[in-house]
């Protein structure tokens, strides 16, 4: 009676970090993972069976996005731009310094929010990914051989922590 919720109807939404101008990069979004949380435990063993007793924070694991690519590879750039904030390699074919930037500058006021849509197009589940920066760009493979559609790129996001920011 409650019907199954497609894994196909999702919007996100990406929150750049003040030091990069918007831009428009979740409309190229094709895949995004809902990531899971575990929590620490450690093993408990007094008189008796042993059992496994919670400990510290969560640990959240990494958010992964795919994005097709433009002609120009826009997606890469946006992505390499950001990468060049959190560590100075360089732009434009200038070797960089390699100094590290700041958090506040390039994850402080940066976040993803993926909403997961109903079949009629209603927001029904939204996670908001706080304090987030690309840890991972993933090759992007050329061939000669047969074409097999469109370019993609795909990103793995660290964050601080996410919160389930659904409204009834």
């Amino acid at each position: 009676t409650k019907g199954l919720a497609s894994s196909n109807k999702f919007e996100v939404a990406i929150h750049f970090p003040s030091a990069i101008r918007e831009k428009n990069l979740e409309l190229m979004c094709d895949t995004v993972s809902i990531a899971g949380k575990s929590i620490n435990d450690t093993p408990d063993v007094q008189y008796g069976i042993k059992r496994a007793i919670a400990y510290a924070v969560p640990v959240f694991g990494p958010i992964s996005l795919s994005f097709y690519c433009t002609e120009k590879l826009e997606e890469r750039k946006i992505l390499d731009e950001w990468q060049n904030i959190i560590v100075n390699t360089g732009t434009n074919g200038t070797i960089g310094n390699y100094n590290l930037g700041y958090y506040d500058d390039y994850a402080k006021s940066s976040k993803i929010v993926v909403t997961k849509l109903s079949v009629s197009g209603d927001p029904v589940f939204k996670l908001e990914y706080v304090e987030v920066f690309p840890k991972n760009i993933s090759n992007i493979e050329l061939s000669h051989g047969a074409s097999s559609g469109p370019m993609k790129v795909t990103a793995e996001f660290n964050y601080a922590f996410s919160r389930d920011i659904t409204t009834n």
